[in-house]
């Protein structure tokens, strides 16, 4: 009882399904896809045609069909199987936990943003900058007007903005 409920899909899932893009699933299974004019085909079977990314026909066979009728023809899937598999490898298995928002703690109040703390001098960021053809003159008014900084942890470059119009003690640097 439990398997026939199994192996009945949603029509979303069969949708999924069926619209498996087949050269990424022939290339994923091993078969080397190339593109033959508007088709693509495999070096494997060089009658089998691809149409539209969606549907494929072998004509040295006379079949055709989707994703789902190419796992069975050829990987020797059943018809639950190929669903499952495709699902799977669109990234929608069943058994595949539902993704939840991250938990945040509520009671922990937002942190108070605060610039990271100047290092003694700004030889690194200023050699940085003129290795990637910034002038020295416009990398020194920058640091004299205070906009820009070397970080005394990472030594990372510091950019800092103004917003002339809120009084902040952060904005002002010296």
């Amino acid at each position: 009882m439990a398997s026939e409920i199994r192996n009945r899909f949603t029509d979303t899932e069969m949708q999924i399904a069926r619209e498996t893009d087949l050269p990424e699933l022939l290339s994923h299974l091993g078969y080397q896809v190339k593109r033959v004019g508007r088709f693509h085909t495999t070096a494997e079977m060089d009658s089998l045609r691809i149409k539209d990314r969606r549907t494929w026909f072998r004509y040295s066979q006379d079949i055709g069909g989707d994703a789902i009728t190419f796992l069975q023809q050829f990987c020797d899937k059943t018809f639950p199987e190929a669903v499952e598999y495709l699902l799977t490898f669109q990234g929608k298995a069943r058994d595949a936990p539902v993704k939840t928002k991250p938990v945040t703690k509520q009671d922990e109040p937002p942190k108070e943003f605060a610039l990271p703390p100047r290092n003694v001098d700004d030889r690194r960021v200023f050699a940085y900058l003129r290795k990637r053809g910034i002038a020295a003159q416009v990398i020194r008014q920058f640091m004299n007007s205070g906009s820009l900084y070397e970080d005394a942890v990472h030594h990372n470059c510091v950019f800092v903005g103004r917003d002339h119009s809120i009084r902040c003690d952060l904005c002002t640097i010296r």
